[in-house]
């Protein structure tokens, strides 16, 4: 009888503890406004940590080119958990990343809502493929980096003014 309750008190333990992640819509200014660097670059390379049971992490090394928010340039590493609604990247994507720096370490915002890969369209532009679905995406037409970039900066020059 005594372990049938100690049973039941781990499985209602586990219930209890047991939570499931809600993101919430981050648009642009959102992204911009809880991150502590904008960056435009290219994957350099990417390291697992762990291939334990469980959610891996991953260490992707980012080659900064610009930064639009923040002081990050060179060679920055950003810690990347491997379980869905973590973007995936490949060695050479161009992206821009939103980021914020915890506990010394830089981590995508918002997950795949702050990772916006780069690329060239049939005219020469420079337009985002945003990983997850979007409202842009619903609008309609390519998103231009040139339209992003303005969008962050005027961000900055506000959260600057203020």
């Amino acid at each position: 009888m005594r372990r049938v309750v100690v049973v039941l008190a781990a499985l209602l333990f586990m219930a209890v503890s047991g939570h499931a992640t809600t993101l919430l819509w981050m648009d642009v200014q959102d992204l911009t406004r809880n991150s502590t660097a904008v960056v435009m670059g290219r994957v350099a390379s990417q390291e697992t940590l762990t291939s334990e049971p469980g959610a891996s992490l991953n260490q992707v090394r980012f080659a900064v080119e610009k930064s639009l928010k923040g002081d990050l340039e060179g060679s920055v590493v950003v810690n990347n958990p491997g379980f869905a609604g973590a973007p995936v990247f490949n060695d050479g994507d161009e992206l821009v990343l939103f980021l914020f720096a915890r506990d010394n370490t830089q981590v995508i915002t918002g997950f795949q809502q702050g990772s916006f890969k780069i690329l060239t369209d049939a005219l020469g532009r420079k337009v985002l493929d945003r990983a997850i679905p979007s409202r842009v995406k619903s609008d309609g037409g390519p998103w231009t980096l040139e339209a992003l970039e303005s969008e962050v900066l005027a961000v900055v020059e506000q959260e600057v003014s203020q």
